[in-house]
């Protein structure tokens, strides 16, 4: 069985090293062309099951809805310049003792007074457990949920310390045995705080919990509110559905602050989303995203934080790689979503229906600096709804530097307005993001880059 760890992830270029995701829990250029409205493709779907997914004019009529298909045909250039990957010199080991030899410690009591945590021992949840003090989590200490809504909670009054090292990462994981573990086996790992959402109101009860759970309240004023430290931290099997629109994520975020570190952390095998942002400031960075069941990478409610170094493999379960919202029941409420993304590699299953992003209701995003591959069988990027299609328009939502390949049909990325209406970019502006980006160019990542066991994504000598 394959050791996972994150070794060492600091992606330059947004490429890295990735060590194989087993079930182990071991803690030890410018293309200068573009087009215009297309009413001959059929509708791409990109939705959710049961929306409607069709596209007006398709039959050969005059469009009334907007639905823009850049395909920005042309020569682009090579793209020039070094990708390098650095490995930090790895701290010394915790010596922690083999998982078998390791004290269990069963926890179904909720944490109010600080506490730390060892690696000295195995520690189960039996319950979801709500922190209020602060819970320090040693280097190569490993946390177990057993079967259901067993998460580890952080509330706004609490914070937790997890700071691993390359060495011995701190894991949390599902309590089933080795090899019959899945996604959905347990919670996860949810941190709320009192930054900004927008809300009505400014503050909200975080899906995925018990609706009437005061514990679970988030969001805020204080826009640096510290929710702790992950570093050097995998999470792995969690995000339990409580219905239709309800669930625990691997890592689920609700109003975190500035002052909150989230650096080289890994999540695997989720039910639902991989990562998710509930409004907040809150920055990641060096985060490795793999074989989620909906999107690696969700924002909404008014985050503006940024993520930076990112890996993001889907497998054939996942929809999007990243889906970025404002705010469902009113798209321009302030503060808008201003997710900014910078030196990042999405990597699609191909096959799959699936889109590297879907950005709509109202969200402004500045996604630079990436790699998008493998979305063959839909359009790479949708922006999706006038709302959002107003923002592209303004300049505030934005991908600019991404080399895209393997879209369907070498659609680019797709504007679509709300139905009946014809908000979409003028000519101007779709040459602009053709020049802004490297569409057709291949970044000739290597084919393990899909390998969902033991993925490579860095490219060789001589890649653009």
């Amino acid at each position: 069985m394959t050791t996972k760890r994150i070794l060492g992830l600091l992606i330059v270029c947004a490429l890295g090293g990735l060590v194989g995701c087993g079930d182990d829990d071991t803690g030890t250029g410018t293309d200068s062309g573009m087009s215009g409205t297309d009413s001959s493709m059929p509708g791409d779907d990109g939705s959710t099951p049961g929306e409607d997914s069709s596209t007006p004019g398709d039959d050969g009529s005059t469009p009334t809805t907007a639905d823009v298909r850049l395909t920005c045909t042309g020569t682009a250039p090579t793209a020039t310049g070094e990708c390098v990957t650095m490995a930090p010199t790895p701290p010394a080991a915790a010596g922690c003792p083999a998982l078998s030899a390791r004290t269990e410690v069963m926890v179904s009591a909720d944490i109010t007074a600080d506490t730390t945590w060892s690696c000295d021992n195995l520690y189960i949840l039996t319950a979801p457990i709500y922190v209020s003090a602060v819970l320090t989590v040693q280097p190569g200490t490993v946390v177990e949920g057993s079967a259901g809504a067993n998460a580890l909670v952080v509330t706004t009054s609490g914070r937790l310390e997890a700071e691993g090292t390359a060495t011995d990462p701190i894991v949390f994981t599902s309590n089933n045995a080795e090899n019959n573990r899945a996604p959905g086996d347990w919670g996860g790992v949810v941190l709320l705080g009192t930054a900004p959402i927008n809300v009505p109101g400014g503050t909200n009860n975080i899906e995925g919990l018990d609706p009437g759970e005061s514990r679970g309240q988030y969001g805020g004023t204080d826009a640096s509110h510290d929710c702790g430290t992950l570093k050097y931290v995998r999470i792995e099997w969690a995000g339990f559905l409580f219905g239709e629109d309800n669930e625990l994520n691997g890592l689920t975020i609700g109003g975190c602050g500035s002052d909150t570190v989230l650096d080289f952390v890994q999540v695997h095998g989720g039910l639902d989303d991989g990562i998710e942002f509930f409004g907040g400031t809150a920055n990641l960075t060096h985060a490795v995203i793999t074989s989620v069941g909906d999107d690696n990478l969700d924002t909404d409610q008014g985050y503006s934080g940024k993520v930076q170094f990112l890996i993001a493999q889907q497998d054939g379960r996942g929809d999007r790689t990243i889906e970025a919202d404002n705010l469902e029941d009113n798209e321009n409420v302030t503060p808008r979503s201003t997710p900014q993304i910078w030196n990042a590699t999405f990597v699609g299953a191909s096959g799959a229906e699936q889109q590297a992003f879907r950005l709509r209701r109202g969200t402004a995003a500045s996604i630079n600096n990436a790699i998008v591959t493998g979305f063959g069988m839909q359009q790479c990027a949708r922006i999706d709804g006038t709302a959002s299609v107003e923002q592209a328009i303004s300049g505030d939502l934005e991908i600019t530097s991404t080399m895209m390949m393997e879209c369907k049909d070498m659609e680019w990325v797709r504007f679509t307005a709300d139905e009946g209406d014809t908000t979409a970019p003028d000519d101007a502006l779709q040459t602009a993001w053709c020049e802004a980006n490297y569409f057709g160019v291949d970044p000739m990542l290597p084919a393990d880059a899909t390998n969902l066991d033991a993925p490579d994504f860095m490219p060789p000598a001589g890649s653009p």
